[in-house]
């Protein structure tokens, strides 16, 4: 990919065939893995355009070279009510494909984070659940729980019962929302005190203990 950027006229014609439908506008620079690109981390693609002086086809294809292709972005491009009629569906289950982050310690991530890797989770309780009241509590805990480890598999989690593992997240459904914003996305959320993972306690009133309980998920037939 890097070899074709650098080719002249492989450069102009990607630039050609992106720019009619690019939106520079909706689309918001996440993460890079160096510091010439990360200093872009949380603008939007037409706000780093007029920083560098160029079109926005042009500046994301530079930035994709400077970054050795590997800058992350977000684009916006859901309908709000589209998402509330799948979420709504009770065969659904919650899901995100954001990976596991560090604000701190020897894991902590560089740059930056799609906010869901923080947010999700209690967004989903706070939000759509408490707020916008689309279902309820109980259903958004199911929806997170028994719902996608019975599909996975995963036949001794996601229900509190003898002889399951004591997975369990203690939550205020009065106060738990999500604090990740696309400008701020690395953010704790709120109204969380208590975690278990696997019998251990590894969140304590809010503050992280050194247990480390945590194991591979094996799918079983």
């Amino acid at each position: 990919m890097l070899a074709r950027i650098r080719d002249p006229e492989q450069r102009s014609r990607m630039i050609r065939e992106i720019e009619p439908d690019l939106h520079a506008e909706d689309i918001v620079i996440l993460s890079a893995v160096t510091a010439e690109v990360r200093r872009f981390s949380g603008k939007r693609l037409d706000a780093v355009a007029r920083e560098l002086g160029k079109p926005a086809a042009e500046a994301l294809v530079d930035l994709v070279e400077m970054d050795r292709a590997k800058v992350g972005v977000a684009r916006f491009g859901l309908n709000e009510d589209d998402v509330k009629l799948a979420l709504s569906q009770p065969w659904v289950a919650m899901d995100t494909d954001a990976g596991a982050m560090a604000i701190d310690g020897p894991f902590a991530a560089e740059g930056s984070a799609h906010p869901r890797a923080f947010a999700s989770t209690a967004r989903i309780l706070g939000h759509y659940a408490r707020d916008e009241r689309l279902f309820s509590m109980e259903e958004a805990v199911r929806k997170m729980t028994s719902l996608p480890a019975r599909r996975l598999g995963l036949q001794d989690r996601g229900l509190i019962r003898v002889g399951m593992k004591a997975d369990l997240v203690a939550f205020d459904p009065a106060t738990v929302r999500d604090t990740a914003t696309f400008e701020k996305p690395m953010a704790y959320p709120e109204g969380i005190p208590y975690v278990v993972v696997n019998g251990k306690i590894v969140l304590d009133n809010g503050k992280r203990t050194k247990e480390r309980p945590g194991r591979p998920l094996r799918h079983l037939p």
